[in-house]
C-alpha cells in the first residue's frame, strides 16, 4: 500500500519555478488510523531578495480502495479534497497525476514514487494570475529504509 512507503520521517527540498523560490525543510507522514496519514511540512523558505520565512503545510492521506486522497488538513479549506491519486506501475517506479480546481486555477499534480527512499511531486498551477511549478523533492531520513517497495500494485 502506498502509504506504507510514505510512512515516516522525509527531507524536503522544493523549488519555486520559474521564480527561483526555495524551500528546505522537512515532512512526517503520520499514521492517523489503519488507512490514513497525516502529512506535515515545515521549512524555511528563501526568497528572491533573500529573505527567509518560515513555512509550513498540512495534508491528510487517506486511502480509499486503490486510490488515495489527499485533504487539506489545515486553513479554510480543512476537510475538503486536494487530489485524488491513482497509483500505477512504471518501470522507475510508481506515478498518479490528478488535477484540482480552485476558481479560476488549476493545480495540476505529479506525483512519483522512484523507490522506498525517495519521491517527488510537481504541482504545476495555472491561473489568470499564476504560472508556475513547485517541484518537490523527498529523501526518507530513516536509516532503515528497505530497497524495495512496499506496496505491489496489481
Amino acid at each position: 500500500m502506498v502509504l506504507d512507503t510514505l510512512r515516516g520521517e522525509w527531507a524536503l527540498r522544493r523549488n519555486v519555478d520559474p521564480t527561483g523560490e526555495q524551500l528546505i525543510g522537512d515532512a512526517d507522514f503520520a499514521s492517523t488510523g489503519e488507512s490514513a496519514l497525516t502529512y506535515r511540512e515545515s521549512g524555511i523558505l528563501r526568497l528572491r531578495d533573500g529573505r527567509e520565512l518560515s513555512a509550513s503545510r498540512q495534508y491528510r492521506y487517506c486511502a480509499v480502495g486503490h486510490r488515495v486522497d489527499v485533504q487539506f488538513a489545515d486553513g479554510p479549506n480543512t476537510g475538503k479534497l486536494f487530489l485524488n491519486l491513482a497509483f500505477s506501475r512504471k518501470n522507475w517506479g510508481y506515478e498518479a497525476t490528478d488535477t484540482h480546481f480552485c476558481g479560476d486555477d488549476a493545480y495540476h499534480a505529479f506525483y512519483r514514487i522512484l523507490d522506498a527512499g525517495s519521491f517527488e511531486t510537481v504541482i504545476r498551477v495555472i491561473g489568470p494570475r499564476k504560472a508556475y511549478d513547485l517541484r518537490s523533492r523527498y529523501s526518507k531520513v530513516s536509516r532503515t529504509t528497505p530497497d524495495r517497495l512496499l506496496f505491489p500494485l496489481a
